[in-house]
């Protein structure tokens, strides 16, 4: 009686899921035009930084507390993610694009509170997201003011990956989750960087270092895989 009192009181204790998650990224790389270009040495002209739409797919762990209001989260994921940044010399017709598409491992562990009976789960912790691919930067130019003397589209990548790299990141994680059923749950998650997301090495560019901080919204998906058994 014992024994059975107490195996029922650890069931009802904590409530574990497991399962996998998947979705759509939107980020950005913040001060990227200040990088690249940190004084005006053109005439009409812009740069300017953009998002840039990625995925993510990953693994989660969650479990709830006894009165299944309070509980804790932990994932694995792949993230695609990064920013943009284009620039414009209308002055002599010269443009380029550079995409730093980023590749990262994060790994988040979330404290969660679930108002409004277990449904809805807000949650909250640090995250650190190691960068696969520190080198993946892509270029591409064009206009009539493209001259010879720059090179190939390929050597000004080439070059540019050894001089911009990426880091990785940590920083805070922000989470809203609504489960739809027992199996399904969808929700939105917000990333934000505490470290540089790009570091500047020695160059003749004129690119500087400034602080970057590099800021993730995800929109998912999440499947329950122990209610399916």
């Amino acid at each position: 009686m014992v024994v059975s009192s107490l195996v029922t009181k650890t069931t009802h204790a904590q409530i574990y899921s497991f399962g996998g998650r998947a979705g759509a990224n939107y980020s950005k790389i913040s001060n990227l035009s200040t990088i690249i270009l940190s004084e005006p040495y053109f005439i009409n002209y812009t740069i300017k930084e953009s998002n840039r739409i990625g995925w993510h797919l990953g693994i989660f762990y969650e479990y709830k507390l006894e009165d299944e209001r309070l509980g804790f989260d932990s994932e694995i994921m792949y993230s695609a993610q990064g920013g943009d940044v284009e620039f414009n010399n209308y002055d002599k017709d010269f443009n380029y694009k550079m995409e730093f598409a980023y590749q990262y491992i994060n790994i988040v562990g979330l404290a969660k509170w679930f108002p409004y009976s277990g449904k809805v789960g807000l949650g909250a912790g640090p995250f650190l997201g190691i960068n696969v691919a520190t080198r993946n930067i892509k270029y591409k130019s064009w206009g009539a003011g493209k001259e010879d003397a720059f090179g190939t589209d390929l050597q000004q990548e080439q070059q540019l990956r050894n001089v911009l790299r990426g880091k990785n990141n940590f920083g805070l994680a922000l989470d809203a989750t609504y489960d739809i059923t027992p199996i399904i749950k969808i929700g939105g998650r917000y990333y934000w960087s505490a470290t540089n997301s790009v570091e500047t090495q020695a160059n003749s560019y004129n690119f500087i270092p400034a602080k970057n901080a590099n800021t993730l919204f995800e929109f998912s998906v999440a499947v329950n895989f122990e209610s399916l058994f």
